[in-house]
């Protein structure tokens, strides 16, 4: 299973004064050299005061061994063994091609350590990263795994992938679920269900389409949508979620 890890770009440098003790912390977690680093653009890394180069110098200091390449690369990089028992440092990873191959890389467990530097905390990749459980190297810790309801709630919105989730069917799901949720108690917010979402394993191009119709639905959007759900299936899923606990206790 792949280890994980993130920090904000911001955290990482907070005006110069922490870029050194931080990338002491990230050297930690990535373990000896040689340092793989993947950048979304490489040709951007030539450009005077990039900030990707930046963070490579201060990670990789004094000229440690080192390799850089593209995102798109990582899975090539992967293949030559199956699996890459190493860790790679993925810097700024914004695209959704980009993200969704990491994701893919993690989910079939083809590389043994990854860590993401994050250049907003609204990004995307950073909802998926807590959705999987990360550990955020700034402060330490490890995100809660997703409300137990929630991710039932999550599984079913994975089922309708293949038709997508921003119209017919798979639109109606989200919007119903979502709803339910939000008439029993639930926050209306967009990091619970993205979190809870990934974690089901979802892929980044649903991810925004839900993200969308929740906005809409905070802007008082009323979607007319068909009924895919019973009522009662809040209930339901809490039933699910319960039997789900009692056979994996802890």
């Amino acid at each position: 299973m792949t280890e994980l890890a993130y920090m904000t770009r911001e955290a990482w440098a907070q005006g110069g004064t922490l870029m050194v003790p931080q990338s002491a912390v990230i050297r930690d977690w990535l373990g000896e050299p040689p340092y793989v680093f993947a950048a979304s653009d490489i040709r951007r890394l030539r450009e005077p005061n990039s900030a990707d180069m930046e963070f490579i110098d201060y990670v990789a200091f004094e000229k440690v061994p080192r390799q850089i390449l593209g995102i798109s690369e990582l899975r090539q990089l992967a293949q030559q063994s199956k699996r890459f028992n190493g860790a790679v440092t993925v810097l700024h990873p914004y695209e959704q091609d980009d993200c969704e191959l990491l994701r893919k890389l993690v989910t079939n467990d083809e590389i043994e350590r990854l860590f993401v530097v994050i250049w907003s905390p609204s990004d995307m990749v950073r909802n998926w990263l807590d959705g999987m459980c990360a550990r955020n190297l700034d402060t330490g810790s490890v995100h809660d795994a997703p409300d137990s309801v929630q991710l039932e709630a999550a599984k079913c919105m994975v089922d309708e992938q293949y038709n997508g989730l921003s119209t017919g069917n798979g639109k109606a799901a989200v919007v119903q679920l979502i709803r339910a949720f939000a008439e029993g108690g639930y926050l209306l917010e967009k990091e619970p269900w993205l979190k809870a979402f990934f974690a089901a394993g979802g892929e980044f191009r649903h991810a925004e389409s839900i993200s969308k119709l929740i906005s809409e639905m905070k802007k008082g959007t009323r979607h007319r949508v068909q009924q895919r759900y019973r009522l009662e299936i809040l209930s339901i899923l809490q039933g699910r979620a319960s039997a789900v606990s009692a056979d994996f206790p802890g």
